[in-house]
C-alpha cells in the first residue's frame, strides 16, 4: 500500500521555472530533531527552508539522565549546544516558543503573537506531562511529586534532593512503568547509599514494551541494589506518604513521577486526530501511522522522544519521495542503566550485565 499526500508536500514549478522552497518548522530541540540536524550537515536538502524553533541553547540528553543523577558524569557531558548544529546548513534558529498551531491553516502562533506557516511541521519537544490528567489521576501529585520530566527542570532540582539526602536517610519512591523508572531507582541508590528506595511500576496498568525475560534480570538487579517494588496503582500523593489504591501507605520523603508522557494540553486543540475523545485521561496521546505522522494530517510528524527514522522519514518528505519512508521498528536490544556504572543489555531474548556493558552503553550513546 503507497504512502498518500507525500506528493502535495513538494510545490510544484512555475512556469517561469521557480520553485518556492518547501518550509519544515522543526518545533522543539528533542533528541529526534538534534539526528536530523546532524543528518543536515551530511545531506543538505535542496530547495528547503527549515526553521528550529526553541528557546533552548543548550539540550540535555535524556539517555545520561541515570549517569548524572548517579553522579558519574557532570552536567556538561549530558548537554549539547545547539548552535554548532544549525551553523552552516542553511538552518534558520528562530529562538522563540511556540504556544498553539492550527492544523488546517498549517500555522504555528509564537509566544510574540508572530505566526509562522509551514509545509512540513515536525514536533519534537521532549516529554511534557500533562499535568491537569497526571493530577486527575493522582490527586496532589502537582503538589507533592517532583516530575521527572520535564526534563530540564527535574536537573535543575536534584542536587537539591541530595543536600537533602546528605543530612538524613530519605525515602524515595520512583513512581513509573517505564525502563527510565528502573534506571532512575539505582541511580538513586548509587546517589544514596543509605536512602530507602522504592519503584512502584504503576499507576498505568499498560502492557510493557519490552521482553519478560529482560523484566526479571531488571528485578534480579533491585534485589541485588536494595531497591523495593510494589506493584499496585497509586491513588494519592501526601505530604509524607504514597497511598496505594489498596489504602496501604508507603512512607515517602520524595516521589519521583516518571509517568509514561501524555501529550500535552495544547495539542489537543490543534485540529490533529487523538485519543482523548473529549476526556482528560493520562495516556492520551496524538495519533500517529508507522512513520510517526498524524494520522489525519500527514505534513505532520510528531515524536515524543528519540526517533532513529524521523531524520530520514523527514528528508524523504521534502525530497517528495515516498517509497523512502521507513516505518517505525519495534526495538531488538535494550540498554539499561543498571548501577555503579554497569549496565544491562537485551538482544533477541538474552541478557547480560556488568561493567563492560555499561562502557559499550555508554560508547552507543556518544
Amino acid at each position: 500500500m503507497g504512502v498518500p499526500e507525500l506528493s502535495a508536500l513538494a510545490p510544484k514549478p512555475s512556469t517561469q521555472g521557480y520553485r518556492r522552497p518547501v518550509r519544515l518548522l522543526l518545533w522543539g530541540a528533542g533528541p529526534a530533531h538534534l539526528r536530523f540536524l546532524r543528518s543536515l550537515q551530511k545531506s543538505p536538502i535542496a530547495h528547503a527552508e527549515i526553521t528550529l524553533l526553541t528557546q533552548q541553547t543548550q539540550v540535555f540528553s535524556p539517555r545520561l539522565l541515570a549517569r548524572f543523577m548517579a553522579n558519574e558524569c557532570a552536567i556538561s557531558q549530558c548537554l549539547t549546544d545547539i548552535e554548532p548544529l544549525v551553523q552552516g546548513n542553511g538552518v534558520r534558529w528562530a529562538g522563540r516558543q511556540g504556544r498553539a498551531m492550527d492544523a488546517a491553516s498549517r500555522t504555528v502562533l509564537l509566544d510574540d503573537r508572530q505566526v509562522m506557516e509551514y509545509d512540513v511541521l515536525s514536533i519534537n519537544i521532549g516529554a511534557q506531562p500533562h499535568r491537569e490528567a497526571v493530577e486527575r489521576a493522582i490527586p496532589g501529585a502537582r503538589e507533592h511529586g517532583l516530575f521527572v520530566p520535564p526534563i530540564e527542570s527535574f536537573v535543575s532540582m536534584w542536587p537539591k534532593v541530595c543536600d537533602m539526602g546528605r543530612s538524613r536517610a530519605l525515602r524515595v519512591a520512583v513512581v513509573g512503568h517505564c525502563t527510565m523508572g528502573f534506571e532512575l531507582a539505582l541511580a538513586v541508590r548509587q546517589r544514596m547509599p543509605t536512602a530507602a528506595v522504592t519503584w512502584v511500576p504503576a499507576p498505568q496498568e499498560a502492557a510493557r514494551s519490552y521482553p519478560d525475560t529482560l523484566h526479571q534480570r531488571m528485578l534480579a538487579v533491585l534485589r541485588t541494589q536494595r531497591v523495593t517494588v510494589l506493584y499496585e496503582p497509586v491513588a494519592a500523593l501526601e505530604r509524607n506518604d504514597v497511598v496505594l489504591a489498596s489504602g496501604a501507605r508507603l512512607a515517602c520523603d520524595v516521589p519521583l513521577l516518571v509517568l509514561s508522557p501524555s501529550t500535552p494540553a495544547w495539542l489537543h486543540d490543534t485540529g490533529l486526530a487523538d485519543s482523548a475523545q473529549g476526556s482528560l485521561s493520562l495516556d492520551q496521546h496524538l495519533l500517529t501511522d508507522a512513520y510517526e505522522r498524524s494520522t489525519s494530517h500527514p505534513e505532520v510528524f510528531f515524536v515524543q522522544q528519540d526517533s532513529k527514522v524521523l531524520a530520514p522519514n523527514l528528508h524523504a518528505s521534502m525530497n517528495a519521495e515516498p517509497d523512502r519512508l521507513r516505518p517505525l521498528q519495534a526495538p531488538s536490544s535494550y540498554f539499561l542503566y543498571a548501577g555503579a556504572q554497569h549496565a544491562l543489555m537485551s538482544w533477541r531474548g538474552h541478557c547480560i550485565q556488568g561493567r563492560g556493558v555499561g562502557w559499550l552503553k555508554q560508547y552507543l550513546q556518544t
